[in-house]
């Protein structure tokens, strides 16, 4: 029976194992969380771990294992992991695959190299801000003059998520937690709703039409709500439509 190691929460991961258990594919999915846990634990012959590994521990599980093909599913913005998967599989020799999105410029936001550069942005202009880029960066974003009545933070609903937000003094009642993609309405629905006339920015990362990206960019066109948007590095890979293209193939 084929076996597949995939890294990656994402919608990415989350559709390749679908289409894998379909196949009845023997897989194993690394994630870093139990949220993301509780929407692929239902597959059948996927083993769901949650758990961050180095690429020391990589390593050592790639080799008493027997892994037909090593999957980077994580996020475009988890470069870190990436490159100890990649490393991993490569010092293995095992066959690995980078799965990559397909994303679309638009012409209404404004791209952005690093958050560095966002919070100059911010800090140069007033207004109500809705941040969408995760937990993650929410210490750099601390740097935006007023953070702690300017910013609203949307986040996963995970305790981890909101301790952090508070821990860090972003207030209570501007703390948002809900689990996307979210809907063009309810994007407009949350920008009008933010005191002071709606927000003036929302600030989020390039995606792709899963991580409800289209989503967020329309509803700041009607709203004239101005987008901010941390550019996605290039990187090579292939798309999970080709990827599953090889595993039928190879079935």
């Amino acid at each position: 029976m084929m076996h597949v190691c995939i890294f990656g929460g994402t919608t990415e991961g989350r559709l390749l194992v679908e289409f894998l258990s379909e196949f009845n594919v023997k897989t194993d999915l690394y994630i870093a969380t139990e949220y993301g846990e509780q929407f692929v634990k239902a597959f059948k012959n996927v083993n769901v771990h949650q758990s961050r590994l180095n690429k020391q521990r990589m390593i050592e599980l790639f080799e008493k294992s027997s892994f037909d093909y090593v999957v980077d599913a994580t996020h475009p913005f988890a470069k870190i992991v990436s490159q100890n998967v990649k490393g991993a599989a490569e010092h293995c020799n095992l066959k690995y695959y980078r799965i990559v999105r397909e994303t679309k410029k638009s012409e209404c936001p404004v791209y952005f190299d690093s958050i560095e550069d966002i919070v100059s942005h911010l800090n140069n202009n007033e207004g109500s801000i809705l941040l969408t880029t995760g937990s993650k960066d929410l210490d750099k974003f601390t740097a935006v003059n007023n953070y702690e009545e300017r910013i609203f933070v949307r986040i996963l609903p995970m305790e981890s998520s909101l301790k952090r937000a508070v821990e860090l003094g972003y207030s209570n009642k501007n703390i948002i937690c809900m689990q996307g993609p979210f809907s063009e309405e309810l994007n407009i629905a949350m920008i009008n709703s933010i005191y002071g006339n709606g927000a003036k920015f929302l600030v989020t990362k390039e995606s792709a039409a899963s991580g409800g990206f289209e989503e967020k960019i329309s509803a700041c066109i009607k709203t004239n709500t101005k987008c901010l948007v941390l550019k996605m590095a290039e990187e090579e890979g292939i798309t999970l439509k080709d990827f599953k293209e090889i595993i039928r193939g190879s079935i």
